[in-house]
């Protein structure tokens, strides 16, 4: 069960946007140890999910692979009070990403062309790189 942002609820409403636009999220999956794990990643939010392309042998990689519950939290704004969480399911789409790449590169690079650049990657030479898809579901938010 997907979760649905209320286009009437200004909430909803500011996460959507924020999710939209800010280029850093944090994924949180489930150790091997029972501790959480939590890097920071690069993603893209498409159709009510967010899309994370990651190197395959990552421990997020292997945490999902073991637990697909998963939170992607985004930072607390520049006020410190924009509370953006969300608890939901992922998907591993092994050596997907070049395909993903063919249906959302453009997007992908408008969003983190500076990123790219500094790192001397496109897209697709990342997409080689980072080629497992992360395709995080959200169920529910918890924001304010």
């Amino acid at each position: 069960m997907s979760f649905e942002f209320d286009p009437d609820d200004q909430v909803h409403l500011r996460s959507l946007a924020r999710l939209e636009s800010e280029k850093i999220a944090w994924i949180v999956t489930s150790g091997r140890d029972g501790y959480p794990h939590a890097v920071p990643v690069w993603f893209l939010w498409l159709e009510g999910k967010a899309i994370v392309f990651s190197e395959p042998k990552t421990a997020k990689v292997a945490n999902i692979r073991t637990d697909d519950k998963v939170a992607l939290h985004l930072e607390a704004g520049a006020d410190g009070e924009q509370l953006t969480v969300l608890r939901g399911t992922a998907v591993l789409h092994d050596d997907a990403a070049i395909e993903w790449v063919a249906d959302i590169g453009d997007d992908y690079t408008a969003k983190y062309e500076d990123g790219l650049r500094g790192l001397e990657l496109t897209a697709a030479s990342m997409a080689q790189r980072y080629s497992t898809v992360i395709e995080f579901t959200p169920e529910k938010l918890i924001a304010w």
